[in-house]
């Protein structure tokens, strides 16, 4: 009878995956881990996201609304990852509606209906004219409980300028502090 040799020893240290480069533009993976557990939390069916760039977000935002949940998603310029667009397509077929908009925000928004997202995320042009307008446009399609969140809400001067504006007009704010510095606030009206 033959006895197979096994050999006793350390096993080969698995090497890790190379993290795929992230551009700068896309909020830190963290952010849309946030954003999926406050939908959870909150149980929010209606999602606005202004500034897609990539999906990474949209991507965490589709995976947790709920059969029958709708996201719209305004960029100005069709960037989504083509992996991100088959989890919109995915969504889609699961029932939750995903609409994907390519259009200046600014001309987009007067179109959507008044006091219907449960949540808006705003991560698009980071000047306070841009982000002012867009923040007062969608103070009017938030629901009664609805939240704002701004990105970039604590290393971007000017979109921390709109949250302490809006801290100053009957608006709850907390603006929260992410792995690379860049900031989330929530705004809630009072």
């Amino acid at each position: 009878m033959e006895t197979k040799k096994k050999t006793v020893g350390r096993p080969k240290k698995a090497k890790a995956a190379p993290k795929e480069q992230r551009h700068g533009w896309n909020s830190e993976p963290e952010v849309g881990v946030f954003l999926a557990s406050l939908i959870r939390l909150t149980g929010a069916q209606t999602v606005l996201e202004i500034g897609v760039f990539e999906g990474y977000t949209a991507k965490d935002i589709i995976d947790v609304l709920p059969k029958g949940g709708l996201y719209i998603g305004i960029d100005i310029k069709d960037y989504v990852k083509p992996e991100n667009k088959a989890a919109f397509i995915k969504a889609s077929k699961e029932g939750k509606v995903i609409e994907q908009v390519i259009e200046n925000s600014l001309t987009y928004l007067p179109k959507l209906p008044k006091n219907h997202f449960d949540i808006v995320f705003i991560d698009s042009q980071h000047t306070f004219d841009h982000v002012i307008k867009e923040f007062k446009m969608c103070e009017s399609l938030i629901t009664k409980k609805g939240i704002i969140a701004f990105h970039d809400s604590i290393h971007v001067e000017d979109v921390k300028k709109v949250v302490d504006y809006a801290a100053h007009w009957n608006y709850e704010t907390i603006n929260i502090n992410t792995p690379e510095g860049r900031g989330i606030a929530l705004v809630t009206k009072k």
